[in-house]
């Protein structure tokens, strides 16, 4: 079996044995979305309380510290298991906390903070065999709730409009290194920087000269705040990277009980066009406003 035909036997037997899992996947039959349109990007929103657990996780140093870091092998749900890839280097897993059907976490074997470096290559690699797939990266300070391992993240293309809006661009082009060609797109309601490339080695050497550009705070520890997806193309890998100057918006809220705040905090996938949103009081008052402002405070505006 190929790569993909093995994580998607994966994915079945795990929902069959792990109850959790099964329970999650279940109720994904029933999340309720509203579609909103902002120029040639689609945003759906998305009403699933399951993801609270990932929104409102407290990324702070000292709460990482005291918890168990849930991508280790030792701390894994009990029956968990995985398809290795690059050798070992990463572990395949089945998402327990889905925001789509199929959703999967790509976890480096090792516990590694999140710094995404010459890494960029294997994401690019795991794009290219993961054919209809996006894989994605949330910065350790834009969106990582484990920013304390390194790990990607896969969801099938079609549930992430920004691929679409992209095609109905017209990009600008910004710069070529050997097979990689970078270009800006223009008309969204975010800034996006797009590579495409036929070689891994050539996308990390232009990404690596677009990284210096973005703005990074005095006491940043790790690297320049950032999202990127990738997905294959016929003509190799298509990276998305978009720059973000903060995580969450400054109206953000993790208490259940604050109706004035907002729970949303916003990474690769909400960039891409799918805002998650975990609480029924949030979802029901969301308009395009609201969206702009999320996007106007966690994502570098367009020029």
């Amino acid at each position: 079996m190929n790569l993909l035909q093995k994580i998607e036997s994966l994915r079945e037997q795990q929902i069959a044995s792990i109850a959790l899992m099964r329970d999650n996947y279940r109720a994904l039959n029933s999340i309720e979305h509203r579609d909103f349109h902002l120029g040639p990007m689609k945003v759906r929103a998305i009403y699933n309380p399951a993801r609270v657990i990932s929104s409102a996780a407290k990324v702070d140093a000292a709460s990482i510290a005291a918890r168990p870091c849930f991508l280790c092998t030792q701390n894994r749900l009990e029956g968990q298991r995985s398809v290795p890839f690059l050798d070992g280097k990463y572990d395949i897993l089945v998402n327990p906390y889905p925001i789509f059907d199929h959703h999967y976490v790509i976890a480096a074997h090792s516990h590694v903070r999140q710094k995404i470096g010459r890494r960029i290559t294997d994401m690019w690699q795991l794009a290219s065999e993961l054919e209809g797939y996006t894989v994605f990266y949330n910065g350790p300070r834009c969106g990582a709730s484990a920013p304390d391992h390194m790990h990607f993240q896969a969801v099938a293309s079609t549930e992430l409009s920004l691929w679409n809006a992209l095609d109905a661009t017209s990009p600008e082009h910004v710069g070529q290194t050997g097979n990689a060609v970078m270009s800006k797109a223009n008309g969204l309601p975010i800034s996006v920087f797009v590579i495409d490339s036929t070689t891994a080695e050539d996308a990390y050497k232009l990404a690596n000269l677009l990284y210096p550009t973005f703005p990074i705070d005095s006491n940043e520890e790790w690297e320049p705040r950032f999202n990127m997806l990738a997905t294959s193309t016929e003509q190799g890998v298509r990276i998305a990277v978009i720059p973000r100057p903060r995580h969450r918006p400054s109206f953000y809220t993790y208490d259940p009980t604050d109706e004035k705040g907002m729970t949303v905090s916003p990474a690769s996938i909400d960039a891409a066009g799918v805002l998650v949103l975990p609480r029924r009081i949030d979802f029901n008052r969301l308009d395009e406003k609201t969206i702009l402002s999320i996007y106007n405070e966690t994502c570098v505006m367009p020029c």
